[in-house]
């Protein structure tokens, strides 16, 4: 089946993410990498507690996120549990 376009804008900092993750991971391309995190959503069927509040909250507030999450990738760290929660609610400070 022909693929079907679908322009996507990123902030900055998410789109080097999204660039570095791809190239770590293996995938041949971003749009590969894209594809691949929507299959893997749809296998897992899971609710994002996380990531939709992210996208509720102000432009502002997602930006200071995803410099933060541009700092990590850089890193090469990976943070889960309360960590998460605390980068929604804003209080974290590294741990």
């Amino acid at each position: 089946m022909a693929s079907k376009s679908r322009p996507i804008r990123l902030p900055e900092d998410l789109a080097k993410v999204a660039d570095a993750r791809a190239k770590h991971l293996g995938y041949a391309s971003y749009s590969a990498y894209i594809k691949g995190l929507i299959r893997y959503d749809a296998l897992v069927q899971g609710p994002h507690q996380i990531s939709l509040p992210w996208a509720q909250l102000p432009l502002e507030a997602q930006d200071k996120i995803d410099a933060e999450l541009l700092d990590l990738c850089k890193d090469g760290v990976g943070k889960r549990g309360q960590y998460l929660r605390r980068v929604i609610d804003g209080t974290s400070n590294d741990e």
